[in-house]
């Protein structure tokens, strides 16, 4: 289930390259962006999608809130992606859920605020998506599966029925999870693998079948 409320003008916080994904899918949806909002040296470059970028700590601070105006987060990094939605939210920004209408979405799926789900991809029958999950290009959330808050599932992922992926957790390229597993928080799944065990809290696991390779620190997280 979906609520989308209706705003008088959306910005994508964030004009790099996931940004712009972000803002093609609004335009898809016909929810077009009224531009782009940085904080970065990408305010210097080529607009992107020939939109306007703002400096977005300046714009939000003379900017006058009216509950009208909407942010989608445009930012990979899963931890950057929190960060921006909670100055978004203390600011006075709606934040904006981005679903494409390529995308199948079943009609007992939730989806939490911030959440942009790509073209093909596929969430079905009482997934739960938490907010500022990214669902990527073709990849696929079976049933029953719970994705916690800023986790990113990349393209062509695939995940089994019943699986859990915890918060800040990014599942790579084509990376597979076998129905019922359970992914811990702030975990890195590498690219390809296939993962056929509960994997713990901080770890980065690759391979067929994916094994932990080491531990990472609780305070990083995936980047796009």
């Amino acid at each position: 289930m979906i609520m989308m409320v209706k705003l008088k003008t959306i910005y994508v916080y964030g004009a790099g390259g996931h940004g712009k994904v972000v803002a093609d899918v609004l335009r898809a949806a016909r929810r077009p962006p009224a531009g782009f909002l940085d904080d970065s040296a990408f305010r210097c470059r080529v607009p992107p999608l020939g939109l306007p970028v703002l400096d977005a700590r300046q714009w939000m601070s003379r900017i006058e809130v009216c509950g009208e105006i909407g942010v989608a987060l445009g930012i990979g990094d899963n931890r950057a992606r929190q960060e921006v939605a909670d100055l978004c939210r203390c600011s006075g920004f709606k934040i904006v859920t981005a679903v494409h209408p390529a995308a199948v979405l079943s009609t007992a799926a939730r989806i939490g605020a911030g959440t942009v789900v790509m073209p093909l991809a596929v969430v079905n029958a009482d997934a739960r998506l938490g907010e500022g999950v990214i669902i990527n290009t073709g990849a696929v959330i079976e049933h029953d599966c719970v994705v916690g808050d800023y986790a990113h599932i990349s393209p062509n992922a695939v995940l089994g029925g019943r699986v859990h992926v915890g918060s800040f957790s990014h599942l790579g390229l084509g990376a597979a999870v076998l129905p019922g597993v359970c992914i811990g928080s702030r975990s890195i799944i590498g690219a390809g693998a296939v993962v056929v065990r509960d994997i713990p809290d901080d770890v980065v696991a690759m391979g067929v079948p994916a094994r932990v390779s080491k531990r990472v620190c609780s305070k990083v997280s995936a980047s796009t």
